[in-house]
């Protein structure tokens, strides 16, 4: 009697080890299929980001951010000429505001 009692508990633990090990098969090849996946997406993302690195680079290397050593000698000094004309009617402009409150100071002094 013992004989079969025995037998059913190794046949079914070597069923139950059949599905468990079906099952974890099924989990390596679905996390295999997602590796996968993930390792074209990557892959897809470096291509990417490469790219709008290049633009950028690119993007920056056309755009002049100013004046360098080897732009002609007159756009500097027509440069430099424009931003001293404009400091120079900030000034004004900043002068004529101070002298409005000079002004309104020496009537309350009065």
């Amino acid at each position: 009697m013992w004989f079969w009692v025995w037998t059913l508990l190794i046949v079914g633990s070597l069923v139950g080890a059949f599905f468990l090990a079906r099952s974890l098969w099924r989990s390596a090849m679905g996390l295999m299929d997602e590796l996968g996946r993930a390792s074209r997406r990557v892959g897809e993302a470096s291509d990417r980001l490469q790219e709008l690195s290049d633009r950028a680079r690119e993007a920056a290397a056309s755009q002049h951010a100013g004046p360098s050593l080897f732009d002609d000698v007159t756009i500097h000094y027509q440069r430099v000429n424009a931003q001293r004309a404009a400091r120079a009617v900030r000034k004004d402009v900043r002068r004529a505001r101070h002298v409005v409150t000079w002004q309104k100071w020496k009537h309350f002094n009065d």
